[in-house]
């Protein structure tokens, strides 16, 4: 099983961790649209659909083409307004996949997904044996160069030759490219220096065109 944390546009020609991803994607017989029904975040669940097979189809064809299934997620928060449910399970039903109506936080429906993914996966033939691919590790950064760290009242600055390198390869769209942005500044001491200078939660931090909130 892969768990797939949102795929950005573009992930099929590598931008973020795309390729990274889809990778993994490969070995599944079955896949699982987990989508925002509600539009609590004003997003469009259809497009939202839509934007993922797309990349699929680029990546492979014939991985787009495998089972789906669609989980309306929060459909407790809709309340009476069900236009875009309605939207979505109509066009989960031209794609052919069942769709399952469920509320993780509120554990709605779940089972009835386990039940509806072990179902399928009984009767799915199982994929041919994939040769494990080469994963480049993730690139080694040197950061025994000096920052330079100042602030003014809540403005923190933190420049330096190899932080401007590393914020020119990090995709901040992509979750996982921002764990590696965090893990390399706390492991190279960035956070320990400017607690030790005084930074306050809430305090607002500068590192070239990246703002960001500090939080302890």
């Amino acid at each position: 099983m892969a768990d797939i944390p949102g795929i950005i546009e573009g992930a099929s020609e590598g931008a973020g961790l795309g390729h990274d991803f889809l990778r993994h994607v490969d070995r599944c017989r079955l896949l699982v649209h987990l989508v925002d029904a509600s539009g609590s975040e004003g997003r469009d669940p259809v497009a939202d659909l839509e934007a993922i097979n797309e990349e699929l189809r680029r990546y492979d064809p014939e991985l787009a083409g495998r089972p789906q299934i669609v989980a309306a997620n929060k459909c407790d928060l809709l309340g009476e307004d069900r236009e875009n449910l309605n939207r979505l399970r109509a066009r989960a039903e031209e794609l052919g996949c069942p769709l399952l109506e469920i509320s993780a936080a509120a554990h709605l429906g779940t089972r009835e997904l386990v039940q509806e993914c072990a179902r399928q996966l009984a009767v799915l033939p199982l994929l041919p044996a994939i040769e494990a691919d080469y994963v480049p590790p993730q690139p080694e950064i040197d950061t025994s160069e000096e920052l330079r760290i100042e602030h003014f009242d809540d403005l923190w600055t933190v420049e330096g030759p190899w932080l401007q390198r590393l914020v020119a390869t990090v995709n901040f769209s992509d979750y996982e490219s921002r764990m590696f942005f965090d893990r390399v500044l706390r492991d190279s001491g960035v956070y320990r220096r400017m607690e030790e200078m005084g930074v306050k939660d809430g305090d607002t931090v500068s590192i070239y065109d990246l703002m960001f909130e500090y939080k302890d």
